[in-house]
């Protein structure tokens, strides 16, 4: 084989490779987009470094505005599922948190509480943080028109059933 026709198979063999990586690389976002969420996994200042008096303010402010100061928070990791973000959670203990993100969206700037708030469920007030409920709570598109879909079902119910009433007096 000449040098010229070594190289351009080496040329070919190279090209191919890298249309393969591009393919892959876009099949994986695929697939990742398809998983619609991911967990972020981070730390933050425990807040039992604090005397308890200051710990109590702080929880009660976090109680009654839904609202706290992200300052020094460090983000860790990004998980495929919620299980394996509380596991990395509850190996390195209380002040680390993970939380519920879309994929190529964003929450609302509101507070947002359910199955998109941050945890922290190695907390001692875990339980607090999980009870809390905002005036606003984050769901996905395609749940919100479900849920408008089913709103519109019911109230043709309801249309159906006053005509019926009014029909038959």
């Amino acid at each position: 084989m000449s040098a010229v026709a070594a190289s351009t198979y080496e040329g070919r063999n190279t090209l191919r490779a890298v249309n393969e990586v591009d393919l892959l690389r876009e099949v994986l976002i695929r697939e990742v987009r398809a998983l619609g969420t991911m967990y972020a996994v981070g730390k933050r200042r425990p807040i039992t470094e604090l005397p308890p008096e200051k710990q109590e303010q702080i929880r009660a402010a976090y109680r009654d505005t839904l609202w706290a100061s992200d300052h020094c928070v460090e983000m860790m990791g990004i998980c495929t599922s919620r299980a394996l973000a509380e596991q990395f959670v509850k190996e390195h203990g209380p002040s680390w948190f993970c939380c519920k993100l879309p994929i190529d969206s964003v929450l609302t700037e509101e507070a947002v509480q359910g199955e998109w708030a941050v945890r922290f469920p190695e907390s001692e007030a875990a339980q607090m943080y999980e009870n809390i409920s905002a005036s606003t709570i984050a769901m996905s598109t395609t749940q919100l028109r479900m849920l408008e879909q089913e709103a519109e079902r019911l109230l043709e119910i309801i249309r159906s059933a006053r005509e019926t009433t009014l029909n038959s007096s």
